[in-house]
């Protein structure tokens, strides 16, 4: 093989979190290690490109140096022996990823590996892609030396993502996505054999044998980045989502995408609306809230025409008040007029339109608690919506009114 070191390399050098870098480097040898900056920090360095990620790899004591770090910045460090992982979260929640190099050997296609210790050209090995499978040695005396036992810097020359080994998306089906994502993302071509090896993996049915966390995280991954919508029309168009969870777009599924990216959605709102194709997504292993609010977007059918023929602000009023405010976000930016202008009539105006009038004064006018009291509030809220009250003095009148009515005062 080829000497797979560079001398190091000026133009790499000049990182936002050089001397951060450094720091590393000493402590790592201090306790007996070799260090190195390594993966897509590296890749994007290369590139011009900067970013916030610091993966750290050492190849001994990856506990005993995030634990060191962390007492140096004040932080917290966990770690997950298994994996020989490990993560220091400093005070502004920024942190550094630590992992021991290492390799790993897959039971069985799509399981999560065995790790073992390994010197970091080994550790470069287990890697997805070409242009991530680069090291910049940290330790001092040997600082900005290149690790590039794959060519990953030739491939970056020509612009092209390429996997490892032929077995590399049967190892591990997500690199599926990630080859898309990367692709999109740095303006690269899959390459040929690369992008042949893909697609055999997924007519083999492999990617179904991955769990719905793993493709949901690689969704989120995707969610977040720029170019979302070439990312999402790629996968629909490679039929990852399908392969992996029998996904197919619902009509329109992508114009409504193009629109809500294009309205400058944040990547959790694209994250939901995502959801909202998948199927028996109630079940997969989302928050709550997020579930919440994919349920309300797929279910917006039975409050749209509604909506539409709406036009009194309490009608609009109560068919919004009980969408979560995330798919709110959403359908104000997907959906037509005039159902657009209702929905932002009553985020920007409606939604936070309060009344004085509480339970306190309902009881004080002698009415008993009960279910009658939220009715009455609500026509006391409708009124003010509309315009038939404004006044503080107007909702009580209105509230003497409705509990004369009631005929269920106390005694």
């Amino acid at each position: 093989m080829p000497d797979s070191r560079s001398s190091p390399d000026r133009r790499i050098l000049d990182l936002p979190d050089e001397q951060l870098l450094r720091l590393i480097g000493r402590i790592a040898r201090k306790n007996g290690s070799r260090s190195f900056l390594v993966g897509g920090p590296v890749r994007d360095a290369l590139l011009g490109r900067s970013g916030p990620d610091i993966d750290i790899a050492v190849e001994s004591s990856p506990d005993r140096i995030g634990r060191a770090l962390a007492r140096r910045f004040n932080g917290r460090f966990v770690y997950h022996r298994r994996f020989l992982t490990g993560t220091v979260t400093l005070a502004d929640r920024s942190h550094i990823d630590i992992a021991r190099t290492r390799t790993e050997t897959y039971r069985r296609p799509a399981a999560l590996p065995s790790v073992k210790p390994a010197p970091v050209e080994e550790d470069l090995v287990r890697r997805d892609f070409t242009i991530n499978a680069l090291a910049l040695e940290l330790t001092h005396g040997s600082y900005g030396v290149v690790v590039d036992p794959h060519s990953g810097r030739r491939d970056l020359a020509d612009r092209v993502v390429r996997v490892l080994h032929s077995r590399s998306f049967a190892d591990d089906p997500t690199r599926a996505f990630r080859a898309i994502r990367f692709a999109i993302r740095l303006g690269f071509e899959i390459e040929a054999e690369t992008l042949r090896l893909m697609r055999q993996a997924i007519r083999s049915g492999i990617l179904s044998r991955l769990s719905a966390e793993r493709v949901l995280y690689e969704l989120r991954l995707i969610s977040a980045e720029p170019l979302v919508l070439r990312m999402v029309e790629a996968l629909l168009r490679e039929k990852l989502l399908h392969a992996s969870l029998d996904w197919q777009p619902r009509p329109r599924f992508l114009p409504r995408l193009q629109r809500l990216v294009a309205a400058g959605a944040d990547p959790e709102l694209v994250f939901i609306f995502l959801m909202t194709g998948l199927p028996g997504f109630d079940r997969v292993p989302v928050t709550a809230a997020e579930r919440d609010a994919a349920l309300a977007v797929r279910g917006f059918g039975d409050v749209r025409e509604r909506l539409r023929r709406a036009s009194r602000p309490s009608t609009i009023h109560r068919l919004l008040r009980q969408l979560p405010t995330e798919a709110l976000g959403i359908l104000s930016a997907t959906e037509s007029d005039p159902v657009v202008d209702r929905i932002r009539l009553y985020l920007d105006r409606l939604a936070d339109v309060r009344i004085s009038v509480d339970g306190r004064q309902l009881r004080s006018l002698g009415l008993k608690p009960g279910p009658k009291y939220r009715e009455i509030l609500d026509r006391i809220l409708a009124a003010r919506l509309d315009g038939k009250v404004t006044t503080r003095s107007q909702e009580l009148a209105l509230a003497r009114e409705l509990t004369a009515g009631t005929g269920r005062k106390s005694r």
